[in-house]
């Protein structure tokens, strides 16, 4: 069925639930930032998930800012006692963009960590994504309230009232876990509110949030390496070619498979279908090796090593179409703006948290990933940052200009640290291939704040269960955290 809203939101779906060889996948619940068109990715959740633990709910301020206003929400939370003993800490798993699932604290890697040191698990789902809504809509106006300094008072609030709900000992240290956006919260709440967490890990956190990120497509290049990117740089000529004629926009329109035809006339339309067909490089870059995704050698098996005689360009399309899954590729700029603004909590696009993260870069965060490195492969301003901020202003209204922007970016770096938190017992994992390591800390800060480099490894990979197949960087990675871990609690 070719739906408008469901073409429309195709690039979502496929960048925040990731398209992949076997079709779209869930989600990870602890959040990574990846991308879509404003910013995130979670990495994918095996498909054969099943929730196992009840929903459980907490009664959070909507403002813990303005003692005047005492109005509630429920924030929704899972509780793991598995591996609990009496006096033991508490592994608090930290939520971001999107709705929570009870994996990481069942089957990630939290949940051995918890085995190893008698943990209490809990996640906590992110005001605004999931079931944890606040408001009977998402105007403008009521996601005032949706903000990263909310979300840590969230936090510590939590923290505070739990520990008498459940009667638990004064002595059990709570330690936060994060990835990605999520992990930028678990640096910060140990940074703003020591005294809730006695520790974290941040994972793939990008805690120096950026205006303009055009180093993630520069990490994607890198990771995919040169014979790969040689022949996507060809393919990506070859297209920028034929968008110069009707005939060559012709073809274009054919060899993707795009809903309409391609006038070539609607620039932010004509980047917007960039940036969807570049999609595909950069989940393999940053999801490599998770779970049912396309990762680097496929991908370059089939743009380097294809030996059948096409061309780049034909290629590119051959990958696209392993992507897409036969359903055509949607690049009307307008009516995704239009789906965009649609306020109701019904909508697809609050739903799976997309209009919430996009007022959240636009308001805090930036992250706008653009093709601005000079060498590209993917073409130098295919998708240029005025792309990202056009978005802002047509979705949520003209205050939102380049110069607020970029205001509001320099603001949560000078009230976070940027790249230098003034944190200690946070330990940062990053792997070599995730874009997002580059907005990361990837040099110990301090004796009780390291940085965990991990080469060869993506997004968010350290929250995995180990696997058979994984790389010994990874392995001892887990076994540093948990050395980490043990320096936190004692």
């Amino acid at each position: 069925m070719k739906s408008t809203i469901l073409n429309v939101l195709i690039i979502t779906l496929y960048t925040l639930y990731g398209y992949c060889s076997g079709g779209i996948v869930k989600q990870l619940p602890i959040n990574g930032i990846g991308f879509n068109n404003y910013g995130m990715l979670r990495p994918p959740v095996p498909d054969n998930h099943i929730q196992t633990l009840p929903d459980n709910w907490f009664d959070q301020r909507l403002d813990h800012f303005n003692t005047s206003d005492s109005r509630t929400f429920k924030q929704r939370y899972f509780i793991n006692d598995k591996y609990y003993k009496t006096g033991g800490p508490v592994f608090l798993v930290l939520d971001g963009e999107g709705e929570s699932s009870d994996y990481f604290i069942t089957k990630g890697a939290v949940a051995l960590y918890a085995q190893q040191f008698n943990a209490l698990t809990i996640e906590l789902e992110h005001r605004y994504y999931g079931h944890s809504v606040p408001t009977s809509d998402l105007s403008l106006d009521n996601l005032r309230y949706l903000s990263s300094e909310q979300a840590l008072k969230d936090i510590e609030q939590f923290i505070m009232k739990t520990t008498d709900s459940l009667s638990l000992a004064s002595t059990s240290k709570w330690i936060a876990f994060g990835g990605s956006y999520a992990g930028a919260l678990a640096a910060w709440v140990r940074e703003k509110y020591p005294q809730a967490v006695a520790g974290s890990v941040a994972s793939s956190a990008p805690v120096g949030v950026s205006y303009e990120f055009n180093q993630y497509f520069g990490v994607v290049s890198e990771a995919l390496g040169t014979i790969c990117t040689k022949p996507i740089r060809e393919a990506v000529h070859q297209l920028a070619d034929l968008l110069k004629t009707p005939e060559g926009r012709q073809s274009i329109s054919k060899q993707f498979n795009l809903c309409t035809p391609l006038n070539g006339t609607d620039q932010p339309s004509v980047q917007l279908m960039w940036f969807n067909l570049i999609v595909p490089f950069a989940v393999a870059a940053q999801h490599n090796g998770k779970p049912g995704v396309i990762g680097i050698q496929e991908v370059c098996e089939v743009m380097a090593y294809n030996k059948d005689g096409s061309t780049p360009l034909q290629r590119w399309s051959k990958l696209h179409k392993q992507f897409s899954k036969g359903q055509c590729l949607s690049y009307d700029y307008n009516e995704s703006v239009k789906a965009y603004r649609d306020i109701s909590k019904t909508s697809p696009v609050v739903q799976i948290g997309m209009r919430q993260w996009t007022y959240q870069t636009c308001n805090e965060f930036g992250f706008f990933q653009t093709t601005g490195l000079v060498d590209s492969p993917f073409g130098y301003r295919s998708v240029p940052v005025e792309y990202f901020l056009k978005q802002c202003v047509d979705i949520f209204g003209k205050q939102f200009t380049p110069q607020s922007i970029q205001k509001a970016v320099n603001r949560t770096n000078a009230y976070y640290g940027g790249f230098r938190p003034n944190v200690t017992n946070v330990v940062f994992p990053n792997g070599s291939t995730d874009p997002w390591h580059a907005l990361s800390v990837l040099k110990d800060l301090n004796n009780s704040t390291r940085a965990v480099y991990i080469h060869g490894t993506s997004h968010g990979s350290d929250l995995f269960p180990p696997q058979t197949t994984d790389p010994q960087e990874l392995t001892d990675a887990r076994k540093t955290i948990a050395k980490q871990l043990q320096l936190f609690l004692q």
